[in-house]
């Protein structure tokens, strides 16, 4: 039988599903910092600061040395992920996904993040989600039992699915950083920020 993204298998074990997908990669990313000062605005509404502009853009360019570019980016509706979003691919040379807003990344759980997963509409190899702890490291640790689930802001987790299966413990990490791995690189902050 031939199963294409998206379709459910059921395990043998009662009332566990889970879902065969055409990825090899997933990558995972936290949005940069914001700004917390912002308390007349909905947890929504709040930008990055100064330091989250560098530091999604420092991350952006620390991927196009260490990872494919993704053919597909979820990310959640915050203007936060919005702006880290684009900082990041800014910077990520080749990089020129598909992007999608999807409104369920915003305070998501593992259930949330594999259905948006099944919107893969089978072309995509390379998978990124920008959007929010602690989901996001929630995720990342039930998908990969290496990962050790601390998810500072603009941290990336990219791991390697085995077999195109999502479910627990089914994912190998490849790839994890956060910008203060990388400070050495940016030259203090001597990047250039586009206007959003």
């Amino acid at each position: 039988m031939r199963y294409e993204a998206g379709d459910v298998l059921i395990n043998e074990n009662p009332g566990i599903m889970h879902y065969k997908y055409s990825m090899t990669r997933l990558t995972l990313l936290r949005h940069a910092k914001s700004i917390w000062e912002e308390t007349d605005k909905r947890d929504l509404d709040r930008s990055l600061n100064g330091q989250g502009q560098r530091e999604a853009t420092l991350m952006g360019l620390v991927c196009s040395e260490h990872l494919p570019p993704p053919d597909l980016v979820f990310l959640s509706p915050a203007q936060r992920t919005r702006e880290t979003v684009v900082l990041f691919l800014e910077s990520w040379l080749k990089a020129n996904p598909q992007v999608k807003v999807e409104e369920n990344l915003y305070l998501a759980e593992i259930e949330d993040f594999l259905e948006i997963l099944e919107k893969n509409p089978g072309e995509a190899d390379h998978i990124l989600i920008c959007s929010h702890q602690p989901g996001l490291g929630d995720f990342a640790s039930w998908l990969c039992p290496d990962f050790d689930g601390r998810v500072p802001p603009a941290t990336v987790i990219s791991l390697l699915v085995k077999s195109g299966n999502l479910e627990q413990d089914s994912a190998e990490l490849d790839f994890a950083g956060c910008p203060e791995e990388f400070q050495n690189l940016s030259g203090g902050s001597s990047f250039r920020v586009s206007e959003l």
